[in-house]
């Protein structure tokens, strides 16, 4: 699936890892579309990519906006090849702190957003009989780290409907990728659900988010199944199943909770 010549919808496509997906693809040679709930920072950066797209502001928590977002495309495109389902809200919070709407709004973002997009995207792939599918889950989907319960577990229910969608479209035509990023430099974290931050002993560097989204490329052209962004993800979360009391050890020693008196970030335009 070279994305060349291919008509492309990228969520959370106004700052972080999904700018980023959207400039390389755009360098690829695809017709990308924007979406994502600020849509000054999409218009922005549809000017810095010189008009090369279509910007559709969305907010892909409501399925009709999904639907609207895909229907919008093909009337412009003809048609939607690659979906980047990337859109993404943090939540940091003790288990037994976690306010149980703040995991909603996580859930309905993380794992209904793309749920809702792939329904409406679905019905035109299987009409062309080819399309991809990219979910941007996190290497926390496979290993929850201390203070990001919930949202690791949005990112787990995300890698099972991919792995459910993956054989059910077996023999389709449609690929099913996921991608499993790490600790990415990017503002995600700032704009967050929670209240109150985790301290660490250990402060990963992370990769920056072009290198991520060279990453998401490489997976739509080599229709890979799970694509990692480094080496040391892969070999950290192995290590980490393999011996998970060790696992439990090392991070319950590396992580610590600070309590704050704010109520937390209610982030408006969910984004990675």
């Amino acid at each position: 699936m070279d994305p060349a010549g291919k008509t492309v919808i990228v969520t959370g496509a106004s700052s972080g890892i999904g700018a980023a997906t959207a400039r390389a693809l755009v360098q690829a040679g695809a017709h990308v579309v924007l979406a994502a709930r600020d849509a000054a920072r999409l218009d922005d950066l549809s000017r810095q990519l010189m008009g090369r797209t279509l910007v559709v502001p969305t907010d892909i928590a409501n399925p009709t906006a999904a639907a609207a977002l895909v229907a919008r495309t093909v009337a412009v495109y003809g048609s939607v090849d690659i979906v980047v389902n990337n859109a993404g809200i943090g939540l940091a919070a003790p288990v037994a702190q976690m306010r149980a709407a703040d995991l909603r709004m996580a859930l309905d973002v993380n794992f209904l957003g793309p749920l809702y997009l792939t329904q409406a995207a679905l019905p035109y792939m299987r009409r062309a009989g080819r399309g991809q599918l990219i979910f941007v889950s996190s290497v926390v989907g496979l290993r929850a780290l201390p203070y990001a319960g919930g949202y690791a577990a949005t990112k787990a229910a995300l890698d099972r409907l991919t792995e459910a969608l993956r054989t059910e479209l077996r023999g389709s035509g449609i690929v099913v990728t996921l991608v499993r990023p790490g600790t990415t430099r990017t503002g995600f974290n700032t704009r967050r659900l929670g209240a109150g931050r985790e301290r660490r002993r250990i402060h990963p560097r992370g990769v920056a988010s072009e290198r991520v989204a060279a990453t998401i490329v490489n997976a739509a052209r080599q229709e890979s199944r799970v694509a990692y962004v480094t080496w040391a993800d892969r070999l950290t979360v192995l290590a980490a199943l393999l011996l998970p009391g060790l696992a439990d050890r090392l991070l319950a020693s590396t992580f610590a909770w600070e309590e704050e008196e704010t109520s937390g970030v209610r982030a408006t335009n969910p984004e990675r």
